[in-house]
């Protein structure tokens, strides 16, 4: 009778944890149901490419309110980074030598997650960041983009439109490439 347990236990347990990831992975309360009338729980689709970029107002690092929308019209970077962030570090410096170069042309917003001003600005000091950090201390734009890791940086057309999403740190090839998809590096 023992045998037949410790042979039976192992696939009732596996049994309850399927169940469980089935009956609370497809609850409405942890997707987004569409067509759903009720908002509680219910959490935006991730943008896609092709569509529009979901609008936001953060904070900028020195205080100003920054806006989405105020960027119609030009070409947009906006990269999700931390400080702690290995690649997030490696990169900056490339972004900003972009921005050196082709500011005038396309815009870079930073998007912190999460953490103070003091650590922001220690970082941005330390790199000699000049272009505008935003501060997401709660994670609504991150949550609004569905952020799963740092870095992840999306690329708007001047209509507003995503063009480009990359996961994990970028090379200069890749940045020349996106750039030039988007027309500011001909």
């Amino acid at each position: 009778m023992s045998r037949t347990y410790i042979k039976v236990f192992p696939g009732i347990l596996i049994g309850i944890g399927i169940g469980i990831v089935i009956l609370f992975g497809f609850r409405s309360e942890f997707v987004n149901i569409p067509g759903s009338s009720s908002k509680q729980g219910v959490y935006p689709v991730a943008p896609n490419v092709d569509s529009p970029a979901p609008g936001f107002t953060l904070n900028s690092l020195s205080g100003e309110q920054i806006s989405l929308e105020q960027y119609t019209g030009r070409p947009l970077m906006i990269n999700f980074w931390a400080t702690w962030c290995g690649p997030c570090r490696l990169e900056m410096p490339l972004f900003q030598s972009y921005h050196e170069k082709y500011g005038t042309e396309f815009t870079i917003l930073a998007v912190n997650v999460g953490e103070t001003e003091a650590e922001v600005q220690a970082f941005v000091d330390q790199m000699s960041l000049d272009f505008d950090i935003l501060m997401d201390k709660n994670g609504e734009v991150e949550s609004l983009y569905r952020i799963r890791g740092y870095p992840s940086t999306y690329f708007m057309d001047e209509d507003g439109k995503i063009r480009i999403l990359h996961l994990g740190m970028m090379s200069e090839s890749q940045l020349i490439g996106y750039l030039e998809e988007l027309g500011i590096i001909q």
